[in-house]
């Protein structure tokens, strides 16, 4: 999805939808493509199960 979908599907604005995804980009939750002006993201699957998967362990041992 556009940055512009995902912001319409959450409610949120076109800026902030942008930085929370390239956050989630970073962190390796989404990856991104660019086409022209506009910049696609999609959720990788390998990368969020890695996310949840570290997300586990240090509740594990934290709490």
């Amino acid at each position: 999805m556009s940055v512009g979908e995902v912001a319409e599907r959450v409610g949120i604005s076109q800026a902030t939808a942008s930085q929370q995804l390239t956050l989630l980009r970073r962190g390796g939750v989404v990856t991104s493509r660019r086409d022209g002006k506009t910049v696609f993201y999609r959720a990788d699957r390998d990368g969020a199960l890695a996310a949840l998967s570290d997300l586990q362990s240090y509740l594990a041992t934290c709490c």
